[in-house]
């Protein structure tokens, strides 16, 4: 069984993952290495986790401001992150993430169409923040599946992605300056949409089953070493 460090979660994301997450019983037993602490930990995180929201990256610079996201995700129980890498490479690690990275699944893509068709094949309305629009941040409606969109530091995201939002929203601001830091404007964000979206009924932006069980399964993997070592002692 293949490992997955601390530095490296792709493994969790596959479909060899899937297969092992759904041996019966499995997961139960793993859990029986894990203190009681850590579980109800696991137990009331998943409890507010969505993917109702997520945020797309699109050739963030600088490695801090990705770390920084990542951990504003999951500070607000965002599930997924999506980050656009053309140019610019990174490995995400737990400490550019505080520790964030090993609950928190990234997602990566080599162009921004593609990122983007693959989000609004999963019926995400893709949202691009700019100054130049009349649209607020708190008016934005959160009953439909969002994909927060946020570009580089130097240049914001692209005129493709501008040309594919499906809504143009500021972050209202009452100084000179005209936009924020990337991390920040990513906080701001979650944080307005975050709390209207905790008002719906739960049904609305809770994970579904499936997705809960999934998301249990690895959390409870990364909460070992070597999981893999361990479920050989599982016996049916």
């Amino acid at each position: 069984m293949p490992y997955a460090n601390d530095d490296d979660f792709k493994f969790f994301k596959t479909e060899a993952f899937k297969k092992y997450a759904e041996e019966e019983g499995l997961v139960d037993y793993l859990k029986t290495f894990i203190t009681e602490k850590k579980l109800e930990g696991i137990e009331k995180v998943l409890s507010q986790r969505t993917n109702h929201f997520t945020v797309l990256l699109e050739e963030v610079f600088k490695l801090q401001n990705v770390g920084a996201i990542i951990r504003t995700c999951d500070c607000f129980g965002l599930q997924n992150l999506h980050l656009i890498e053309t140019d610019t490479k990174f490995k995400v690690s737990l400490k550019t993430t505080m520790g964030s990275a090993k609950w928190v699944d990234v997602n990566t893509y080599d162009s921004t169409k593609g990122a983007m068709q693959t989000l609004k094949s999963k019926g995400y309305k893709l949202v691009a923040t700019t100054p130049h629009t009349d649209l607020s941040i708190d008016d934005l409606p959160v009953d439909e599946p969002l994909a927060l969109m946020f570009g580089n530091e130097r240049e914001g995201i692209s005129d493709e992605a501008f040309e594919m939002a499906d809504y143009k929203v500021k972050i209202p601001m009452y100084g000179f300056a005209e936009s924020f830091n990337i991390s920040v404007s990513a906080a701001l964000s979650l944080h307005t949409l975050s709390t209207k979206l905790r008002k719906l009924p739960e049904s609305e932006w809770k994970l579904t089953p499936e997705e809960r069980k999934l998301i249990e399964a690895a959390w409870v993997c990364k909460s070992l070493d070597r999981h893999e070592t361990i479920a050989k002692t599982f016996k049916k």
